[in-house]
């Protein structure tokens, strides 16, 4: 028995079925047609493919008929380029280094003469205590991004924000 999903149940068999209309949308509609999917997988890590067939009445009573396959594979990009080894995180000065609840930030200059426009989060004001002892108030301080979990190993939380009133 063939089962048929309702538009919605499957975000990746909808995309796949809109691209095969953006096809059919292209080829020839010069008599009666007929379109249908032929088949529709799921390899269970997170690739998808739909097989499509796509006919068009001719005059002399056969089809032209092209079959069409679209595939999507979806995969987890950890950033290894900017949060590992050799990445753009290693030029960071380490002792401008945040990281929060598995957030990094970066200390700016915070040179009072700069305009707030050229300050990160705008010139807001932050208290950081750092696990080390250190406490940092910066008007300057940069967000790169929630560390992806394959990377939380290289860069572990080291300070906590320290909110009005002092409590974290």
């Amino acid at each position: 028995m063939t089962e048929y999903l309702k538009p919605g149940e499957n975000l990746v068999h909808d995309a796949l079925w809109d691209g095969v209309l953006a096809i059919v949308e292209k080829l020839p509609k010069d008599g009666n047609t007929r379109r249908s999917i032929t088949e529709f997988t799921e390899d269970g890590l997170g690739g998808s493919a739909m097989r499509a067939t796509y006919s068009v009445k001719q005059p002399d009573g056969s089809h032209r008929v092209f079959q069409l396959t679209l595939s999507c594979e979806e995969s987890i990009d950890h950033d290894d380029a900017f949060w590992g080894p050799g990445g753009t995180r290693d030029a960071d000065d380490l002792s401008k280094r945040v990281v929060v609840a598995g957030e990094h930030y970066l200390l700016g200059d915070d040179q009072p003469d700069y305009p707030k426009a050229y300050k990160g989060f705008a010139g807001r004001r932050f208290t950081i205590e750092f696990f080390d002892g250190r406490v940092v108030s910066t008007g300057d301080l940069w967000h790169q991004g929630v560390v992806p979990p394959k990377w939380r190993g290289r860069f572990p939380d080291n300070a906590r924000f320290v909110l009005p009133g002092g409590a974290a």
